[in-house]
């Protein structure tokens, strides 16, 4: 009984311990999130006192500002465009050729999955000067559709490699079943093993909606001022006299916000096994 009293013991301290330290590492992730958003909130004379206050009387002027004196509505418009575009395309291409990838064997398969790996590998810098000059032959410079293209290549490599590991992890004799019952192999792709990849689409339509939002180096290479995205929209505003780092921070929650909540509302296919769909 001594025994299993210094074990319950152990353990509670053990729990403890781990409570304290996630507790220690979501306060270090959330600080710089709740630090922009007081900043947005506060006046611009707040950011310069001393000691800093990281809750003081909240307003939203800065807001208002950044909405009615900007163009913020249209670099929103322009990243959104961009970024929907990207998904829809990395999910088209990256979903069939890791479904073909996971279900036909052949000789140099893993090497090849490397090979496409390495666009992914790639630093961003190095594709840019080439794909803009392909764009500028093909009188798309300056385009969102350029930006869509060069998006879809860089994340369609992430979506494919990590769709066929998903359907790799499918029984394929859910598949020969359906096509017993009378389905032909596009159909049995369509109707039996895209829904049961289910977590897997979301995670790669929320990878490639996330990295075409925040980019940066593409879009200041490929577009032109009508098409400006939201972070190229907020450099541009950086230095000038009249703004502060009060309407930064608004920029920056506005920016913020739609991946948030994009990801509370795909958030229950995150906790969907793909084992239990495949069993029941």
């Amino acid at each position: 009984m001594a025994i299993v009293g210094r074990n319950g013991t152990l353990q509670s301290t053990i729990n403890i311990f781990r409570i304290f330290l996630i507790l220690i590492i979501l306060a270090f992730i959330a600080l710089p999130v709740v630090w922009i958003l007081s900043t947005s909130l506060s006046q611009r004379i707040a950011m310069f006192k001393l000691p800093p206050k990281l809750f003081s009387a909240f307003i939203i002027d800065n807001f208002k500002y950044v909405f009615t004196q900007m163009s913020i509505n249209s670099w929103i418009a322009n990243s959104l465009i961009i970024s929907i575009g990207t998904m829809i395309l990395s999910l088209i291409i990256g979903v069939p050729a890791g479904y073909a990838f996971s279900r036909i064997n052949f000789r140099g398969k893993k090497l090849l999955l490397i090979m496409i790996l390495l666009t992914r590998a790639l630093p961003t810098i190095v594709l840019v000067m080439p794909f803009r000059l392909i764009m500028q032959n093909f009188g798309l410079l300056g385009t969102r559709t350029a930006v869509i293209l060069i998006d879809t290549v860089y994340n369609a490599a992430f979506t494919f490699w990590l769709m066929s590991g998903i359907f790799e992890s499918i029984p394929s004799d859910l598949e020969d079943s359906g096509r017993i019952d009378g389905c032909n192999p596009v159909q049995a792709f369509l109707y039996i093993a895209v829904p049961l990849s289910k977590p897997g689409l979301v995670t790669s339509a929320l990878f490639a909606f996330i990295f075409s939002w925040n980019d940066f180096l593409f879009a200041l290479t490929l577009t032109s001022p009508d098409t400006t995205t939201l972070p190229l929209g907020m450099l541009s505003t950086y230095g000038i006299l009249q703004q502060g780092w009060t309407y930064m921070a608004a920029m920056g929650v506005i920016a913020i916000f739609p991946v948030i909540l994009l990801s509370l509302l795909l958030q229950k296919y995150y906790i969907s096994g793909l084992t239990f769909g495949g069993v029941k």
